[in-house]
């Protein structure tokens, strides 16, 4: 009976050791359930900023920038030619123009084209070709350009052929500055002298005429900017330039540079 006791104690005793172990393992289980992190939910370091990694910076675009204008010496005033009177039965159009008038005539052995002549107090001088039969889009008028007044024949040779005569009456013989381009006079760069502006071309290509001193000096614009298209814009006394790819950007002359417009 004494060995039956002591088998049935150890018995007791064992099963409640195995009691406690399966409660510890459940507890085990239970804690460390509740402490692991979800696989949804963010991650500590998404949401703070290490104490040494500084916020990143704001870009700064940098300055546009600026062209300086280098001008050239470039055509020069040339005297006209004096020629006979124009006979009347070739003349097209007379128009009086300061002290001058500047006639439209044809010639006998070439009628498709159509020339101009300058009559003036001291003779009758030869403007050449300014137009062609059926285009009749030629204008005479008096500017003031370049520091003196002009005698200014706009007409066109063909298409896309634009032409602007300059004739100087200040001289004897008269000279003329022949430009090859749509031409405004305008003071662009605000020293109180209009200069020439000259556009031409599809993709326009425009350039600056100016005096310096006693020369005659001229700018490229799409040269300087490196530009595909420069265009005046008179309204506004400033220029659009393709200087960025397929992006037209506006600007204006300030001492002698190109400054962007914002």
């Amino acid at each position: 009976m004494k060995s039956v006791s002591k088998i049935q104690a150890k018995m007791k005793v064992g099963w409640f050791s195995m009691k406690k172990t399966v409660t510890a393992l459940i507890l085990l289980g239970v804690v460390t359930g509740c402490s692991t992190t979800s696989s949804d939910a963010p991650s500590p370091t998404n949401n703070t900023t290490s104490a040494t990694e500084q916020p990143a910076a704001n870009v700064v675009t940098p300055e546009a920038k600026q062209f300086q204008l280098k001008y050239t010496t470039s055509l020069t005033a040339e005297p006209l030619t004096k020629i006979n009177a124009v006979e009347q039965s070739k003349q097209l159009k007379r128009q009086a123009v300061d002290e001058s008038k500047v006639l439209t005539y044809k010639k006998n052995d070439d009628v498709e084209k159509v020339y101009a002549a300058l009559q003036f107090k001291d003779g009758t001088y030869d403007m050449g070709q300014i137009g062609y039969e059926g285009a009749n889009d030629y204008s005479t008028s008096t500017v003031d350009v370049l520091g003196q007044s002009y005698v200014k024949v706009s007409s066109s040779v063909g298409a896309n052929a634009p032409i602007s005569n300059y004739v100087s009456l200040s001289t004897s013989p008269p000279t003329v500055l022949h430009i090859e381009a749509h031409t405004v006079e305008a003071d662009v760069d605000q020293d109180g002298i209009k200069e020439i502006v000259a556009t031409i071309g599809t993709a326009a290509e425009t350039s600056i005429y100016k005096m310096d001193k006693e020369y005659l000096v001229s700018a490229n614009l799409n040269k300087v900017m490196n530009a595909a298209i420069v265009m005046y814009d008179q309204e506004s006394n400033t220029f659009k330039a393709e200087v960025t790819k397929d992006e037209m950007s506006q600007w204006k002359i300030e001492d002698d540079q190109l400054v962007p417009i914002p």
